[in-house]
């Protein structure tokens, strides 16, 4: 039972309580790191990118004004384009092409800067050389399929996807990182709520807590002292000694 003030943090007691429960922190930070090394190690899969870029071809006029509104109108459809490429019209055709199992609507993005027609089709995939494939043929695809679906004639493509077999996922030190965190938040945690709970009578203070008045106190002793050996060597000291002893007593 600790006496607390309402409203005031006693940042000594709390540091005292960390220095008591060190080893349980450590333990904590220990544990919970080893577990975020064999997810990020072990359990999750490495995903890679491949990213392809192409441009469509719109319609513009020599008329200045007329120019004017069509770039917004190109834009705009731009971010049509956008939403074509990563729609079932054109994913399930590049998932036929190439025999893949899974549906692809969750692999592939497709963006633009702002203000731009450039399009880039990006593709996360489990494998590197999957992902350059879905990408080049996700290009192939919507190009084939550009007139029927929007009317667009002139789809080309810029640069062709590569394949890159550096993972952008799990990304080791930051999983890491993150689960020694969370290990030393919860060490922390326990400890305080160790400390919380816990009723033992330490102090003069939580004699007078519970309303009991103090009739002695005795000198710090560590729990060497109460080694066996030296006990028995004290009882045989005050056996060959029992004058001293009476007199002492």
């Amino acid at each position: 039972m600790k006496e607390s003030n309402e409203g005031v943090v006693d940042l000594r007691g709390i540091l005292s309580i960390f220095r008591k429960r060190l080893i349980m922190i450590i333990m904590s930070v220990v544990i919970v790191g080893c577990f975020g090394a064999v997810y990020t190690f072990f359990i999750a899969s490495p995903v890679y990118t491949a990213s392809t870029q192409l441009v469509a071809k719109l319609p513009t006029s020599d008329s200045s004004s007329v120019y004017a509104g069509q770039v917004t109108g190109n834009i705009q459809m731009v971010n049509t384009i956008n939403q074509v490429i990563v729609s079932p019209a054109i994913l399930d055709k590049v998932k036929n092409n190439l025999n893949l199992n899974t549906s692809l609507l969750e692999h592939v993005t497709a963006t633009n800067a702002t203000n731009s027609q450039v399009i880039n089709i990006t593709v996360k995939y489990n494998n590197p050389y999957t992902a350059q494939k879905i990408a080049d043929e996700t290009a192939k695809v919507f190009s084939s399929n550009a007139q029927n679906i929007l009317n667009i004639t002139n789809v080309s493509v810029l640069a062709g996807a590569t394949v890159d077999t550096t993972p952008v996922s799990p990304r080791p030190l930051l999983y890491i990182g993150i689960a020694v965190i969370i290990g030393l938040v919860l060490g922390f945690g326990l400890a305080l709520i160790r400390e919380a709970f816990n009723n033992k009578i330490v102090t003069e203070q939580d004699v007078e807590v519970v309303g009991f008045a103090v009739l002695g106190t005795t000198a710090f002793a560590k729990a060497k002292d109460f080694n066996s050996s030296k006990i028995a060597q004290a009882e045989n000291t005050r056996a060959q000694n029992p004058s001293r002893t009476r007199r002492g007593r």
